[in-house]
């Protein structure tokens, strides 16, 4: 049986954040998803496949109905990873498609949140989100630096479709217009904001943001 929904997240730097942005995952209270999490030709990732841990994290995940895919990519593709997220998208088995970014964290209920799209008939929605400080919300639009690409959930049928996603500082308005274009969607109207957009220097220690 396919996914409920599929989440990717390029890596790149951050080793601290990249494993916390990791965590984030596993610890989510629904359970038959697929993540595809990758590293973009990073050392830090590479030691994290080196000491068994994302091994270890696909078995225990795999006993719950959970599916996770790793590997740190050979070549470096830049574009805040933008090729490691196309390789998400064609290879997905989820209904729905979510995408993640190593610098941000979401909370335990981000799945369960964002999959209010299943009780519509929408292709695509949209959410608000935390912006740092954590007491300021972002009251997204699609409108350029009003919205993120995590703060979409979109179905992987319509995804497969869209060009490919080739983002500028995360944010690829081709891919979000053809999106409006092509499929049929709302902004969700849940007070829950799962998502967090992080800044320099919000979160921990000078390694920890790095």
């Amino acid at each position: 049986m396919n996914a409920r929904i599929t989440v990717s997240l390029p890596c790149f730097g951050r080793p601290l954040r990249t494993k916390r942005s990791i965590e984030c995952i596993i610890n989510q209270n629904i359970n038959n998803w697929e993540a595809f999490i990758m590293g973009d030709c990073c050392p830090h990732f590479q030691e994290l496949i080196d000491s068994g841990y994302l091994e270890t994290i696909k078995q225990e995940q795999a006993l719950k109905g959970n599916i996770i895919h790793y590997f740190n990519a050979e070549v470096n593709g830049g574009g805040c990873g933008y090729k490691l997220t196309n390789y998400a998208i064609q290879n997905a088995t989820g209904k729905y498609f979510i995408f993640y970014a190593n610098d941000d964290i979401i909370f335990e209920d981000h799945f369960s949140n964002y999959l209010e799209i299943e009780n519509t008939d929408l292709d695509y929605m949209f959410f608000n989100s935390w912006i740092d400080p954590i007491d300021k919300a972002r009251d997204s639009t699609i409108a350029p630096s009003q919205i993120g690409h995590s703060e979409i959930i979109l179905t992987t049928e319509l995804a497969k479709q869209l060009p490919e996603h080739l983002p500028t500082y995360g944010h690829d308005w081709e891919f979000i217009n053809a999106m409006l274009k092509q499929g049929k969607g709302e902004k969700s109207e849940s007070n829950t904001l799962s998502y967090r957009v992080m800044h320099v220097p919000s979160f921990g220690t000078k390694d920890e943001i790095n």
